[in-house]
């Protein structure tokens, strides 16, 4: 069976596990950021379910990342530089993976991806496989146009490989730089498990910033079967009435430094 292959059937035999939390575990947005890449327009919200099978199983990484008190080794780094665009993720040790993409909008998210996931992406992303490959057959990199792939070894040593990303790569690079492409394609498109908003519990008086970078105050939560949070808009004469399961779709967080 292949290795990516493998990889999917390992992160979709759970469902996505959200926690319940207040307004303290949700992430500040970042400045110009977003949650996700575009999504469609608001007819087509209603019609779709944004959930990102490969993510199954995974966990929200909320508040504290720290590992017994202290910072999680890393294990893998893999980023490409495109003009602009910059892609990054980082998978620290029992299963943390971190992304980065800054460019058009800035994405910063983090989630826990299951224990068996963890372990099919080291056997195919190891020092061991990266030190075989002859960095001489690799095509230069370009200014901007580049890519590294650091792997960890136990002590805290690495082996790396830098690269151009538009080029035709090794057999054993190809296998390892592939599953993390998919991982930041993946991580890139989900709203639910990687969004700390998801999950969330509101509360009158929270604040959180829109998709479009305005600050929605919450009013009240009505009751009911499926309760519906009003929001009064701070920056604009405007209010919205959202279901509480569906706020992680039109939110990217809360306001951070800007209160």
């Amino acid at each position: 069976m292949p290795r990516i292959t493998k990889l999917v059937i390992a992160l979709v035999l759970a469902p996505v596990a959200l926690s319940q939390h207040d307004i303290t575990k949700v992430d500040p947005a970042p400045d110009e950021g977003a949650i996700a890449t575009p999504m469609p327009d608001i007819r087509e919200r209603r019609m779709k379910k944004y959930e990102i099978p490969e993510l199954s199983g995974s966990q929200q990484a909320l508040g504290s990342q720290l590992l017994d008190g202290r910072l999680r080794k890393p294990l893998i780094d893999f980023i490409i530089v495109e003009g602009s665009v910059t892609q990054r993720v980082s998978v620290f040790e029992a299963g943390l993976v971190v992304v980065n993409m800054t460019g058009a909008a800035t994405i910063r998210k983090k989630v826990l991806i299951p224990a068996d996931a963890l372990k099919t992406y080291l056997a195919a992303i190891s020092p061991t496989a990266l030190r075989s490959v002859d960095g001489r057959e690799l095509a230069s990199p370009e200014a901007e146009r580049r890519a590294r792939l650091r792997v960890y070894d136990a002590d805290g040593t690495f082996v790396e490989r830098v690269f151009h990303p538009g080029r035709m790569l090794p057999k054993t690079l190809g296998d390892q730089v592939l599953p993390l492409r998919d991982l930041l394609r993946v991580v890139s498109e989900d709203r639910t498990v990687t969004s700390t908003v998801a999950g969330y519990e509101p509360q009158p008086g929270d604040e959180l910033v829109a998709d479009d970078h305005k600050v929605y105050r919450v009013v009240r939560i009505a009751p009911g079967i499926e309760a519906v949070v009003e929001l009064k808009c701070l920056d604009a004469p405007t209010t919205m009435y959202i279901a509480k399961k569906d706020l992680y779709l039109y939110f990217i967080g809360t306001v951070g430094s800007r209160q």
